[in-house]
């Protein structure tokens, strides 16, 4: 019987930084996805659809925790629509369905925790795969808090090009120092996001995002963010995100606004360096998977 398991990408994230010491983020999962499928009936030529490398160690590394023999082991296949070093969270994405389905392909299922766990093993992570919004330690593998669900909101996503390095970024010199010196406006943020997450008022999770993609100015510029917020404004958008450790920024609006397609055009007309990728929706779904 063949798994099949996906798990969505993010749009950055809606919070990024430090309290008391202790690293978060709080997911923004969108409707793109990566999907993996194992124990299919007649197996492709691994060739076809290789596993990257993030997604090979979490294949092995699954099979080696459950003591599952190598060489007789069954293929997994991986597929993904989401864009690798953009800060969309692809190899989080990647690494939690191959890993989940290596282990339902063995008879095995997989915790959040273990999920976590494993993604942490190759890579600091995001958490994409859990359901809802959740408050997450991305040095450290651990859901800090569940938050709830997020209402409806649509994403405008541009890129300003060029690619990031999670593992690189992350162990670049003074980080810590940065970090930490936004840590009174990170506890704004996170407060202002739980209380719009609590009464699903969306402004006030677009108020919390735009908190976070502000204070990243001094770890990692974007030339853009200030216009784009401005443009923003004048469309009646809720707020502006980025991806904290990729190229991604987007602004945030109600899923009925009228005015996306306006914005859309003002930002080609005065942004030019930026470059359009996609409009997306937020999701509550996390990983899951159905047997056929």
């Amino acid at each position: 019987m063949a798994f099949y398991v996906r798990t969505p990408g993010t749009c950055g994230e809606f919070i990024q930084g430090s309290i008391k010491g202790q690293r978060f983020l709080v997911t923004c999962p969108i409707n793109r996805y990566s999907y993996a499928i194992g124990d299919v009936q007649y197996p492709l030529p691994l060739s076809s659809i290789s596993l990257q490398s993030k997604a090979y160690q979490a294949y092995i590394t699954v099979l080696d925790t459950l003591g599952i023999d190598r060489s007789t082991a069954k293929p997994v296949y991986l597929h993904s629509d989401i864009l690798q070093g953009k800060g969309l969270a692809s190899s989080s994405a990647d690494i939690s369905v191959v890993a989940m389905a290596t282990a339902k392909s063995h008879g095995y299922d997989l915790s959040m925790e273990q999920l976590a766990s494993i993604c942490l093993s190759i890579e600091p992570t995001d958490a994409p795969f859990y359901p809802g919004i959740v408050q997450f330690d991305y040095l450290n593998g651990t859901c800090c808090e569940l938050l709830g669900t997020c209402p409806p909101i649509r994403i405008v996503m541009f890129d300003e090009g060029g690619t990031i390095d999670t593992v690189q970024f992350n162990h670049q010199q003074n980080l810590d120092v940065l970090i930490d010196e936004k840590e009174e406006l990170m506890v704004e943020a996170l407060a202002k996001f739980k209380e719009g997450i609590h009464k699903h008022n969306v402004k006030l999770i677009g108020e919390a995002s735009t908190i976070s993609s502000f204070g990243n100015q001094r770890i990692l510029h974007k030339a853009n963010l200030y216009a784009l917020h401005q443009i923003g404004v004048e469309c009646n958008a809720i707020g502006t995100i980025i991806a904290h450790s990729g190229t991604v920024l987007g602004l945030l609006f109600p899923p009925d606004s009228p005015s996306i397609v306006h914005c859309l055009q003002q930002v080609k007309q005065e942004l030019p360096n930026l470059t359009f990728m996609d409009i997306v929706e937020t999701t509550n779904e996390g990983i899951t998977f159905m047997e056929r």
